[in-house]
């Protein structure tokens, strides 16, 4: 019986605590990379399918600027002749300028998902399928860390469950001391699944409990935004200056689905971003005592390169990805997908697979 059954078949409402190794094993055969014991991996998850091409911009190429005429941007944070930011990003440009940050372009699967749910899914799992444990789970279970990985979004992420390690959520409404509740697993009798959710929800009050105690401060002369990512961030910070860092915190920004009115809303969401990516990066430096972390910021899929008649995009394939912190690859990740040669969806073909990507973050 895996963790979501268990949590189809009873839940206290406290937190996710539940866990299983049911898929381990199957995918045995996968990469063997896993972070070591001294760092800490933020997977970041950009929710809605974010525009690549709006994001680390082809701003010369004519296929861009004729498939775009009302959304082609021209103008922006330079990385490199050919290549332009998106100018909301400009606030991360200094830290690019600084090694501190990598950018990963033609990221995605061969002809992906449109589903939101299901490509999410491939990415959690790193399979095509989308089926299986997540691949943060596998990679904490290969370094034999008890964990426990950490979702600071309240909608959590698949890609912490199904292996060994405890996998808890911690959002910034839940920083205030938990009511007490009666967990004892003796009140279950002879239920076994209501005995093993009351012994899993038990030790994830726990955690969560030293979790809350132990975190550090924020560096006095830090300012964080006080958007969603930012409220995500704080608590991040103050998770790895403790002194039990966890070993994998989860975070999510949402309102990348761009099919209308793109300009003024991907504007909107890359700020919001570009602050927060900003705020973390400046708090990591500011620490005084912290292990090596870094950050990857996905998102499911990518959109199409030709604009629609609501002046947004629609669903697409590969995008880009960023990665912020320690010791990150520079400049840049992988090729830039061509905008001539597309698959026969219409579509960018992705140069980067998730997979691949993932062994290179955890290989840092």
């Amino acid at each position: 019986m895996n963790r979501r059954e268990l949590f189809r078949l009873g839940r206290t409402g406290l937190l996710s605590a539940l866990v299983t190794s049911g898929y381990f094993n199957a995918i045995a055969g996968r990469s063997q990379a896993a972070p070591s014991a001294d760092k800490v991996l933020v997977w970041l998850e950009l929710r809605g399918g974010n525009d690549g091409l709006n994001t680390v911009i082809p701003y010369r190429d004519t296929l861009y600027l004729q498939a775009r005429p009302g959304l082609a941007i021209t103008e922006g944070p330079s990385l490199n002749r050919d290549l332009i930011l998106h100018p909301a990003l400009a606030p991360l440009h200094p830290i690019w300028q600084a090694r501190r940050l990598a950018l990963a372009l033609g990221v995605g699967w061969p002809q992906p998902n449109r589903s939101h749910f299901r490509a999410m899914d491939q990415w959690s799992t790193a399979s095509m399928a989308g089926d299986g444990p997540g691949w943060l789970a596998i990679a904490t279970d290969r370094r034999r860390s008890p964990g426990p990985l950490v979702a600071l979004d309240p909608s959590g992420s698949r890609a912490l469950d199904g292996g060994k390690a405890l996998s808890v959520q911690l959002s910034p409404s839940q920083l205030a001391a938990a009511p007490g509740l009666d967990l004892d697993p003796s009140r279950a009798g002879s239920n076994g699944v209501l005995r093993r959710i009351l012994e899993l929800e038990a030790d994830g009050h726990q955690v969560l409990t030293r979790l809350r105690e132990g975190l550090a401060p924020l560096p006095q002369s830090l300012n964080v935004p006080r958007s969603s990512i930012g409220q995500q961030v704080s608590l991040a910070l103050r998770l790895i200056g403790s002194r039990a860092a966890p070993p994998v915190i989860h975070m999510a920004h949402v309102g990348y689905d761009t099919h209308l009115a793109q300009p003024s809303r991907h504007a909107r969401v890359l700020s919001e971003l570009a602050e927060g990516l900003a705020a973390f990066d400046q708090g990591l430096q500011l620490l005084p005592r912290r292990p090596q972390v870094t950050l990857l910021a996905t998102s499911e899929f990518g959109r199409r390169l030709r604009q629609n008649k609501s002046d947004g995009t629609d669903h697409g394939s590969a995008s880009m990805a960023f990665l912020l912190g320690d010791h990150v690859p520079h400049p840049l990740i992988g090729s830039y997908p061509s905008l001539s040669q597309l698959d026969d969806r219409g579509d960018l073909v992705a140069t980067l697979p998730p997979p691949r990507l993932y062994e290179q973050v955890l290989a840092l």
